[in-house]
């Protein structure tokens, strides 16, 4: 069967993508729109497609008496609609899935340029960027007030994110690689395993097939910062292929709180990647990713030398990274149903924090096999997966090599009615063997109310193993003796979330309001004491509970479809632990925090301005003994960013940015500054920025596709 993709006034739409419902087969349309499915069976089929700045649509067919099936998309005037996978595994517009996802395309993105993942999504709604170090500014992304490790960080749908690569590896996965991300807030384990508690950030790689033939963005900031990204690609075919690189240099010591520490770490940082995609007739059969990181990351004071590297002279945080990354997928001809993944990462982190010594490697093995039947009214998705995961440090924590063998099976089955509610089960069996069995189950309902109202509510469990030493930097860093209680136990889980979503028409400028409410409670889970004693850290599993609850408001307009776009979101939450006793606030865990973006396109000219910024409520902040005595509770405070784009007739397109518009950051996020070798040093007293105003000026090319 042939089809084609067009405008609403039948001009056509290129390089549309066309998935078939029910199956893993995905074909990308030509120049001209058009396409071809073969093979189909003689039956209804539903199709969905989509294509850059137009709104996805499912059009069915029949495809023994269809022989041209002609699909009209309109441009999207809520920009936020989009294909994605991660909520299901499947192929499905937003819209349609039962569980709710945020989507945030390259677009989106590049309203505040970054080479940072961390950096580009902390504008996003109910995320938040915590800062674990002020010396070599280690950081993690919360997600509803639930700390970094609760969250799986997904490439490209493969867990390569997780214990000591989420400690500086999500440093190293620039946004010039990134197609979109899709975020879930809410349990996610069913799908993604036992560290997608409080949610999943998946990282989705650009296509080989839609890179342009060359591509350069280079820039360069006011603190003497230089950032140079490029790629090169085939020309589409049966086979496309793109290669790309990454080098980022910052040399340069600047201490504007003068604690006499840098406020933001000096490295040398070198990226390859690589990607190829092979698609006979447009239609996908597999693709391959390589990736490798190299990082050289200081923080620490003036006059450090790598000859003080481990020294007790000068005092520095000096971190070595390599980290290889290898991705896979395949879906046979002989079937439309099954798809095959795989994947593996090495990490290897050879590090000093002063004098003492932190050397971790971390080999993850990943494979699954993924059937995806549509059986009558039932979207069927059933798979197995086994994962290998070796680490080793030099900590006392890890007396033998940590060998971990985690198979597990998952299913859920999806079911669409004709009232517009849609109902999703499902459950995931692993086997752990320190825990045994551990099943995960989830139920997500959605109920379209009316034509612009749709409600989604989910159920889950979770469930985590620690890696103590890789998850908590205070461990790592600062004078505290680290003491374990005993054994540490698995923390488990059990999630609800609600969320409303509501399209308000403004004549032609519709708006999109997002409701979430939130609760999950915790059971087992292992909380750092630094109150029992100031000299230490002490960690145990919490005899009581553990609470994360809140709601959260988003609201999207496109007003005269792309002149103006803004989004606003607020999220109000309540993180406590309840202990032998009253609840007390999680640290580093915002009651209330509010996030802003503005584009605005000058149609008379070829400019662009873009705004982002956030509004931090209070949070609980650790305690300290005399003379070093700090505020338990943070100050509320804002952070702007502004940047201006000028777009020639040649393909480039140059911008100017202004981070930290007003100047605002902390007092030294230090305790004892002045004798960091001595009992009282601490690094942990991050609550907001360390690094003050600088500009940033780039320019991006491209050319082809």
């Amino acid at each position: 069967m042939d089809g084609r993709v067009v405008r609403q006034s039948g001009e056509a739409i290129p390089y549309a993508s066309i998935a078939v419902v029910g199956t893993q087969r995905v074909v990308i349309a030509d120049a001209e729109g058009r396409f071809r499915l073969e093979g189909l069976p003689a039956r209804e089929h539903v199709l969905i497609a989509s294509a850059q700045g137009f709104g996805p649509v499912e059009h069915a067919i029949q495809s023994d008496t269809v022989s041209l099936a002609i699909i009209v998309l309109a441009p999207d005037p809520v920009v936020l609609e989009a294909l994605t996978i991660t909520g299901t595994m499947k192929n499905t517009v937003v819209a349609q899935s039962p569980v709710k996802v945020n989507v945030v395309p390259r677009a989106v993105l590049q309203r505040n340029a970054t080479n940072n993942l961390v950096d580009a999504v902390q504008y996003v709604n109910g995320i938040y960027n915590q800062v674990d170090c002020g010396v070599c500014y280690t950081n993690n992304l919360r997600i509803n007030g639930m700390e970094g490790p609760y969250t799986a960080v997904l490439i490209d749908g493969m867990p390569l994110m997780s214990s000591l690569a989420s400690v500086y590896g999500l440093n190293g996965i620039n946004p010039a690689l990134i197609e979109q991300i899709e975020i879930i807030k809410g349990p996610s384990s069913t799908l993604y395993g036992s560290e997608a508690m409080a949610g999943v950030i998946n990282v989705i790689t650009k296509d080989p097939r839609f890179t342009p033939r060359l591509a350069i963005d280079a820039w360069g900031t006011s603190d003497a910062e230089g950032n140079i990204d490029f790629a090169a690609s085939t020309r589409p075919g049966d086979v496309s292929g793109f290669v790309s690189g990454n080098v980022a240099y910052n040399d340069r010591f600047v201490d504007g709180n003068g604690d006499g520490f840098t406020d933001f770490p000096l490295n040398r940082r070198g990226v390859a990647f690589g990607k190829i995609d092979v698609s006979p007739g447009g239609e996908r059969r597999a693709t391959l990713t390589a990736k490798y990181l190299y990082e050289d990351r200081f923080g620490g004071v003036e006059g450090w030398t790598r000859a003080d590297r481990g020294s007790d002279r000068v005092y520095g945080e000096s971190i070595h990274t390599n980290r290889v990354e290898l991705l896979g997928s395949y879906l046979p001809g002989w079937s439309d149903a099954i798809r095959f993944e795989g994947s593996y990462s090495w990490h290897d982190q050879d590090s000093w924090y002063g004098d003492r010594p932190y050397e971790a490697s971390q080999h993850i093995a990943f494979g699954t096999m993924l059937w995806g039947p549509r059986l009558g009214g039932h979207d069927l998705l059933l798979g197995a997966s086994i994962r290998q995961q070796t680490y080793d440090d030099n900590t006392p924590a890890t007396r033998t090599v940590d060998r971990r063998l985690i198979p597990g099976i998952f299913g859920q089955d999806e079911v669409r009615f004709d009232n517009g509610i849609t109902l999703l089960g499902g459950l995931r069996v692993d086997h752990h063997e320190e825990h045994g069995v551990i099943t995960s189950p989830r139920v997500a309902f959605k109920w379209d109310a009316r034509e612009h109202t749709q409600v989604r509510i989910n159920a889950g469990t979770g469930f985590r193993v620690v890696n103590l030493f890789t998850e908590d930097h205070a461990a790592l860093t600062g004078a505290r003796d680290v003491v374990i209680t005993s054994e540490l136990e698995p923390e488990r889980s059990h999630s609800l979330t609600l969320n409303v979503n509501q399209v308000v028409q403004f004549g032609p400028n519709p708006m999109m309001i997002d409701l979430d409410v939130f609760y999950t409670r915790f059971s087992n889970k292992i909380v750092p004491d630094y109150d029992a004693d100031p000299n230490q850290i002490v960690y145990g599993n919490l005899s009581g509970y553990a609470i994360s609850r809140g709601v959260g408001v988003t609201l999207n307009q496109n007003v005269a479809f792309d002149r103006f776009l803004y989004s606003v979101g607020v999220t109000l939450q309540d993180v406590f632990t309840v202990d032998d006793g009253d609840p007390e606030d999680e640290f580093f865990a915002p009651n209330v925090r509010t996030v802003l973006s503005a584009t605005y396109n000058a149609r008379r000219y070829p400019v662009r301005f873009d705004y982002t910024g956030s509004v931090t409520g209070s949070m609980r902040l650790p305690a300290y003994d005399a003379p070093f005595t700090r505020a338990e509770q943070s100050p509320t405070y804002s952070l702007h960013n502004v940047q201006g784009s000028w777009r020639i007739e040649s393909g480039a397109e140059f911008y100017l940015s202004v981070k930290n518009v007003f100047d605002y950051v902390q007092p030294s996020a230090l305790i004892d500054p002045a004798h960091p070798f001595g009992d009282d040093f601490d690094t942990a007293y991050v609550f907001g920025p360390l690094r003050g105003r600088h500009l940033m000026l780039g320019v991006r090319y491209g050319v082809g596709r």
